[in-house]
């Protein structure tokens, strides 16, 4: 089973993040999307992200060869994201995070592009399966902050990869083997910002996957809970 949950947070108005999952006989699909853009930018550039891969979805075999696929997912959302953006000049430099992840009992793909992130929790461990691609994630690869520092630097919010921005956007892509007491954790910087790895591993140690969910949003809003939050887990 999947379970999802989104909060607007403590000090935002407007949620503009997005979320799906779906489950076929072949296996499962989870996307979260984190908007960005003046007015309602942001909530528009998160959703049509995830309805445009949805569609891709009901026209594609997403399962046949998950890399290819992903890629090509992507590559749809983001040509719709950046011509809505050109076309609209109230949506104009509108954009949004991107992660998901294709798997089954045995394997998973995940694709991400900006800072949305996916975890593969495993005997007790957890595995920071994507990489930010963010400024802040640049100085910490440099060894110029800590992961800690980098969520309190003054432009932790600014992230160097996004859907909609250019006309081209080039996702990483990992393929892992996993087993089938594994959990997937997709999940926005709301989350990540205001909850430690330690505190993430614990939560899904003790819940089950609806309350994990819930728990995970009760502790970033109790932390202060800045930003919206969306977790989706598999």
């Amino acid at each position: 089973m999947i379970y999802g949950q989104t909060d607007v947070g403590n000090v935002r108005t407007l949620n503009e993040d997005s979320f799906y999952f779906e489950t076929t006989p072949q296996g499962y699909v989870m996307i979260v999307a984190d908007g960005m853009g003046g007015h309602n930018g942001g909530e528009v550039a998160s959703k049509m992200a995830v309805d445009s891969i949805r569609e891709y979805m009901n026209q594609n075999d997403i399962f046949s060869d998950p890399e290819v696929t992903l890629r090509q997912a992507i590559k749809c959302a983001n040509d719709a994201v950046f011509h809505a953006a050109t076309k609209q000049a109230e949506l104009e430099g509108m954009g949004t995070t991107l992660v998901m992840a294709v798997g089954n009992e045995k394997t998973i793909c995940v694709a991400n592009v900006g800072d949305s992130r996916a975890y593969l929790v495993s005997k007790n461990k957890l595995l920071q399966i994507t990489k930010d691609h963010s400024f802040v994630n640049e100085l910490v690869k440099k060894g110029v902050l800590t992961k800690e520092e980098a969520k309190k630097h003054p432009k932790s919010n600014i992230i160097l990869k996004a859907l909609g921005l250019e006309a081209d956007v080039y996702p990483d892509i990992f393929l892992l083997e996993k087993k089938k007491t594994d959990k997937v954790l997709l999940c926005t910087d709301g989350l990540t910002g205001m909850v430690s790895d330690e505190e993430i591993l614990e939560v899904m140690a003790q819940f089950n996957k609806k309350n994990a969910c819930a728990e995970l949003v009760r502790l970033a809003k109790e932390h202060g809970g800045t930003d919206n939050v969306t977790v989706v887990i598999g």
